[in-house]
């Protein structure tokens, strides 16, 4: 008996102290409610390692260097670096298991390892001069020895250093910083580094000697350059010890000795018949290099150069080869065999041609063709890489639509193993479109259409009866057909407008001209297109395409419509219009154009619906004219009781300009003339940015309730933009300054001076008040500044605002200091605006971050009374203290956010969130917690059972009543 009590005690013990599985925030809801995609971006550079047939290497323009897995077809592992000019990938030197990366114009060199991504070491370039000044361009050259293939050679304007494979820094010279001289060029030889600097004073290109032991200054020689820097980088290349340069219709060949006892520097040319683009090298090894040279007609040629015996002279001959326009190349070395293989490949309409030779003395033999077809337009090839690893051929493309393809060359044809939509990486504008009502909910709308109490009880009845039959239809074709039908059904569900308007479709237009359609729900792209004219606008430092509804899903007789307008890619004079479907992505050809007649300046939505529930798009020219499309009366786009202001943007100024339009209601013209009324210029300060509230934003209440019940009214003025300018003052001094000013009367309402501050500048404006935040240079850290704006505690007109009310608004600001440094800030939005705000932040390290507005609000006070805490305003504390279950995204980190989208749904407590970078993410958000739902680990089987209990209690209680009292009255 004791044994058991003891026995028992041990148990009870063990269950107590055993370790139990902790759950971390929201670790029942990871991906429930959010997705999140990841890119590479657009890559430039691939590597097939050597005894993988199932992995390739990709480094991109977006500073990425990853591993794809080409049977899964996903992200094996990626490094992001920094987003910056630290971070850009000069040029990646690939060998058998790592591959050796230089990033920051010549500043750091790492190496990664193929198999898992790892940093096997790492190196930053050691200086006497300060690598952080404005002195280093970003011309940064970088070469491989041929004759030590251990060693690497990296040149910047300040300094020339070597460094092994395998981490060893061997040496380093600082060069000359004078303004005047630009290192341009760099080649490698058995004993010397050979720097070529150009001199722009006297025109001479400075040749100059280096150990390739130690790095010590050899010898030096010049000779006449007719170039400049700017020139010679784009138009100039390296090859051995060759300088190939292109002066419109020639190709200049400059050979430099490998040696100081040689000092004859031998200049020869080759002819073409028309301007030349592209010097690209195919091919370098120590006797025989290969280069494509393109010209404006977009034919190439392609020459072989050969090393003559006992000289530095080389050979040069063309190539024969079966793709002569529009064509890209690539030539791998051929393990199997003596010499090298060489891949030319070309598009027509939607289909990949290949052809396959061999390269030996000057000819191409053994040629085999191939050829893939595309499954959508993805327009022409931009990058071109071919490999042989365990005699499977694999190409590597980036086509001109920004997609990834890796195609394998098999005996029996081509194979598209590998296909990523990496132009989700430049996504440029977003807009949200409400999911189409189901055929119950139509008819639901349809049944108060009637006019008379007969009418809508007879469309009462034929709805409910039709929803009747819809069920018993559909109930028949489950047990029918059983799961043949359910991917479609599931998907045809999932294109429903739910109960809640949660699940909505997002429409993104990216910087190379292709749109997606893409689900909430899975984050699955539904539809995409790719317009190949396509150029977006330019909007001061960033480019942009405006997107518009042009009809909203709300006339469900009808399919929303969406338009975008772009710039032609070869005329920047001419401006398209494209309308699609936004649930198809068909183009409404009716509503669409291939090049408006009049250059555009501006371009934004009518207020008023014409034909079908159809906004038209207004166009302001360089004529200050206002025209229409489609071509409709402006009576008919603008309000005819009020005037019209629209606010224009002069850069050659810098000035802000305010025009009206008035319309009468009888004018049927499609264009007018603007009106001039007002100009405000800025001097001696650069306009760097334009903030707008968003077209969702909703003010719920007028005013705040203070804590002795009297209410402080807000300035909500629907008319302000925020401006960020730049400059420096008379001191040398950088400043940044923001501006709110109404679009209406061309008044400031606003005006704050920041010094040694540096942009970017992120500006939230919402409501009455602006939250932006900045560098601060004096303090190396991020700060942030709120400012509110109130009229008081009399409301000058409580019905109607009119920005020429005589209103002068009080300003309250308060600046705070940030945790993390910031990529993008957005506020959220809701239905009503009842639902308090808060701040979504984007961090450089990954992180989202969702901040309530109280902690920025402007009033908190430094010492609390009774008042203010009545009231609920926290004391005032410089910084924000940021909790980490705030970070929306917890533990997937999404990098280079550049934009965050807020749209409101159905419930007034959720708002969803999606951002948009490098990678995306999306969430839904509870800024003042879930009030109007069941929150979803609510048990209904304990309620339900609870229920039925009272219910059988209730009867058995009933029953035992009525026996008690029977019995009572018995007694």
């Amino acid at each position: 008996m004791k044994l058991s009590f003891d026995f028992l005690v041990i148990f009870l013990c063990a269950i107590l102290l055993a370790p139990r599985k902790v759950n971390s925030l929201f670790e029942d809801q990871v991906g429930k409610f959010d997705w999140q995609r990841q890119h590479v971006g657009f890559i430039d550079d691939s590597h097939q390692p050597s005894g993988s047939t199932n992995r390739i290497i990709v480094a991109s323009r977006d500073n990425v260097i990853a591993s794809l897995d080409l049977s899964s077809r996903k992200i094996g592992w990626r490094k992001v670096f920094e987003a910056n000019e630290y971070g850009t990938i000069d040029r990646i030197i690939w060998y058998d298991q790592e591959g050796v990366i230089v990033t920051g114009h010549g500043r750091r060199v790492r190496a990664l390892r193929y198999a898992d991504g790892l940093e096997v070491w790492q190196l930053a370039a050691a200086s006497s001069t300060n690598l952080n000044e404005e002195i280093i361009s970003k011309n940064c050259q970088v070469i491989k020895n041929r004759f030590d293939p251990g060693t690497i050679h990296i040149l910047n304007d300040a300094l020339l250093w070597s460094v092994s494979s395998y981490g060893e820094m061997l040496w380093s010279t600082d060069l000359s910083t004078k303004s005047t001289l630009k290192n341009l060029f760099l080649l490698a030889t058995s004993q010397y580094v050979i720097v070529a600097s150009l001199d722009s004073n006297s025109n001479q290109l400075h040749v100059t000697y280096y150990s390739k032991q130690n790095g010590a200054h050899a010898y030096s020689s010049s000779i006449p350059w007719s170039l400049n820097s700017k020139d010679s980088q784009n138009q100039c290349s390296t090859m051995n010890n060759h300088i190939l340069c292109s002066n419109n219709d020639e190709l200049s060949i400059i050979t430099i000795p490998t040696t100081t006892g040689d000092k004859n520097i031998i200049n020869r040319s080759i002819k073409f018949s028309n301007k030349i683009e592209q010097i690209r090298v195919l091919y370098e090894s120590n006797t025989r290099s290969v280069v494509s040279i393109k010209t404006d007609n977009d034919e190439t040629k392609v020459y072989q150069f050969d090393k003559k015996e006992s000289s530095i002279e080389w050979n040069f001959n063309e190539l024969n080869l079966q793709i002569k326009s529009n064509a890209f190349y690539s030539i791998t070395s051929d393990k199997n065999s003596a010499g090298q293989q060489i891949l030319e490949a070309s598009t027509t309409e939607q289909k990949l041609n290949f052809y396959l030779s061999n390269l030996s003395d000057q000819t191409l033999t053994n040629t085999r063709s191939y050829s893939l077809e595309l499954p959508e337009n993805m327009g022409e090839i931009e990058y071109l890489s071919y490999s042989s690893v365990k005699h499977t051929q694999f190409v590597t493309l980036r086509m001109q639509d920004a997609s990834l393809l890796v195609i394998k060359l098999a005996d029996n044809g081509a194979e598209l193993i590998l296909h990523r939509d990496e132009a989700l990486s430049s996504i440029i504008s977003v807009e949200t479109f409400d999911l189409s009502l189901s055929s119950g909910q139509m008819r639901i709308e349809e049944e108060f259409g009637g006019t008379g109490m007969f009418s809508m009880f007879v469309r009462r009845i034929s709805s409910q009866i039709s929803q009747l039959i819809s069920f018993f239809v559909r109930l028949m074709e489950m047990f029918t057909n059983g799961n043949r039908n359910r991917d479609y059904m599931d998907k045809q569900a999932a294109l429903v407008r739910d109960e809640f308007n949660l699940n909505k479709i997002l429409i993104v237009v990216t910087s190379v001209g292709k749109v997606f359609g893409i689900l909430t729900q899975s984050g699955g792209i539904l539809w995409k297109h790719y317009f190949s004219n396509f150029a977006p606008f330019e909007h001061f430092n960033t480019i942009q395409v405006p997107l518009f509804h042009i009809r909203s899903a709300a006339h469900y007789t009808h399919p929303p419509l969406a338009s975008i307008v772009y710039r032609d890619r070869k005329s920047s004079y001419e401006t398209h219009v494209r309308t699609f479907n936004p649930y198809t992505g068909d183009l409404e050809d009716n509503l669409s154009t291939s090049s408006l007649p009049h250059r555009i300046k501006r371009v934004f939505l009518s207020t008023q619906t014409v034909n079908d529930f159809c906004r038209v798009l207004l166009f302001v020219d360089t004529n200050n004219k206002i025209h229409t499309y489609p071509t409709v009366p402006l009576s008919r786009a603008l309000s005819t009781t009020f005037p019209t202001y629209i606010y224009l943007f002069d850069k050659s100024e810098q000035a802000f300009i305010g025009y009206y339009l008035t319309i009468n209601e009888k004018d049927q013209e499609t264009s007018s003339n603007l009106k001039e009324v007002w100009r405000v210029a800025f001097q001696n300060e650069q306009v760097i940015n334009i903030h707008t509230r968003l077209s969702s934003d909703r003010v719920h209440s007028a005013g705040i309730v203070l804590g002795d019940r009297s209410v402080l009214y807000k300035y909500t003025n629907p008319n302000l933009i925020a401006i960020v300018t730049e400059g420096i003052d008379y001191q040398k001094v950088p400043f940044v300054n923001i501006y709110l000013l109404d679009t209406v009367t061309g008044s400031l309402k606003l005006s704050h001076t920041h010094k040694r501050v540096k942009s970017p500048v992120h500006v939230v404006l919402a409501e009455n008040w602006i939250v932006y935040t900045y560098y601060n240079q004096r303090y190396r850290r991020y700060e942030a500044v709120s400012s509110s704006l109130f009229e008081g505690e009399a409301q000058y007109n409580y019905s109607t605002f009119s920005s020429f009310d005589p209103i002068e608004p009080v300003i309250q600001s308060k600046a705070y200091i940030l945790p993390y440094g910031v990529n993008a800030i957005q506020v959220t939005t809701t239905e009503k605006g009842i639902t308090s705000r808060d701040i979504i932040m984007a961090t450089p390290n990954g992180m989202l971050i969702e901040i309530p507005w109280m902690l920025f609000d402007p009033r908190r006070p430094l010492d609390p009374t009774p008042t203010d805490r009545e009231e609920g305003l926290i004391m005032y504390t410089p910084e924000i203290m940021v909790n980490f279950e705030s970070v929306i995204n917890y533990y997937k980190q999404v990098y280079n956010i550049r934009g965050i989208h807020t749209v409101s749904t159905g419930l007034e407590s959720t708002s969803v969130v999606f951002a948009y970078g490098l990678d995306l993410f999306f969430t839904r958000v509870f800024p003042s917690r879930i009030f109007d739902q069941l929150k979803d680990d609510f048990d209904f089987m304990v309620i339900g059972w609870a229920t039925v209990a009272f219910v059988v209690g209730s009867f058995v209680a009933k029953r035992y009543a009525a026996i008690h009292q029977t019995k009572k009255a018995w007694k």
